[in-house]
């Protein structure tokens, strides 16, 4: 969900061949890859399986009591130690650029990487504290390639843009991307959705893997939400993922997915509330058994759950 002011400039589309690596940002910029030091991080999770965070923090809005800063930065970098999660990559929105930073101090040295998109530029004290704000992507391991997809399709009253890394997942070249649809009743969300599905598709025709986590603000059964779900979830999908949380059934909608029938349903945990917004997305032709869980609602970090997945490369 995202509730700050009006923004500015519809940020380009851009993709970057350069070899990027994980370091604290300099100067405020629309899009900024992140580096790496060279010493890679031990595995989190076994071979062949894929272990990742998708995590609105609610890094501008929950500024104030009884929300922490130091605490917010804390339970993010906490997904990746190699010690109790170890996350193989994270999925962040509403990230101010300075606490990216921050996670960038804390991550490096576990041997992640990562990619950050403004959609809000520095500058104005009300949003940040006068730094940028955006989303932001992190991966385990060296970053290959960059792409900032605006799905900006006007009216928004920002540009709404995701970061998406490329990097080995379950080795497996993956694109990975951190999305924040448009907070609307879908008129502007679903062409948002179809300019995302199609880059997808156009990555799982060239043989990549792809995964798309984030807030996707809308629910599962919604016109924007087909655009992701395989079309044997009904209600019109058309797309080509599983959805982490679509398989447990103790979640389902019993109207229209009786468990002792159903194997999948467009349904899951809450994530906002009495809502599901948040999604992790597996291309189907190269994950399988995927499961999700959307932690407690942590009240000095975000308004949002953290939502974990595990998922089988196949």
């Amino acid at each position: 969900m995202r509730r700050t002011p009006a923004a500015l400039a519809v940020l380009a589309v851009t993709l970057t061949s350069a070899f990027c690596v994980l370091a604290a940002p300099g100067p405020p910029a629309a899009a900024a890859p992140a580096s790496v030091p060279a010493a890679p991080a031990e595995a989190g999770s076994a071979a062949g399986t894929a272990r990742l965070t998708s995590y609105n923090i609610c890094g501008n809005m929950c500024s104030g009591p009884p929300y922490g800063a130091d605490r917010r930065i804390a339970a993010v970098a906490a997904e990746a130690d190699p010690g109790g999660w170890g996350a193989d990559q994270l999925f962040l929105q509403e990230v101010c650029e300075h606490q990216y930073g921050a996670l960038v101090d804390r991550l490096g040295p576990l041997g992640y990487g990562g990619f950050y998109s403004a959609t809000l530029p520095a500058g104005n004290p009300a949003i940040c504290e006068g730094n940028a704000y955006g989303n932001a992507v992190l991966v385990r391991g060296p970053v290959q390639d960059t792409a900032d997809l605006d799905l900006t399709v006007g009216g928004e009253r920002e540009p709404i843009t995701v970061p998406c890394a490329l990097a080995s997942l379950s080795d497996r070249p993956t694109w990975s991307c951190s999305v924040h649809l448009y907070w609307d009743d879908g008129t502007l969300a679903v062409p948002e959705a179809d300019r995302l599905a199609e880059q997808a598709r156009k990555w799982l025709d060239d043989g990549f893997a792809v995964v798309l986590g984030g807030d996707f603000n809308h629910s599962p059964r919604t016109a924007t939400l087909s655009r992701f779900y395989l079309p044997e979830r009904g209600d019109g999908a058309h797309g080509s993922f599983i959805e982490a949380d679509e398989s447990d059934a103790e979640f389902f909608d019993h109207a229209v997915c009786p468990p002792a029938s159903t194997s999948a349903c467009r349904s899951g945990e809450t994530s906002f509330g009495a809502k599901k917004l948040d999604y992790l997305f597996l291309g189907a032709p190269h994950f399988r058994a995927a499961s999700a869980d959307a932690l407690p609602l942590d009240t000095n970090v975000s308004d949002h759950n953290l939502l974990r997945v595990t998922a089988t490369a196949t």
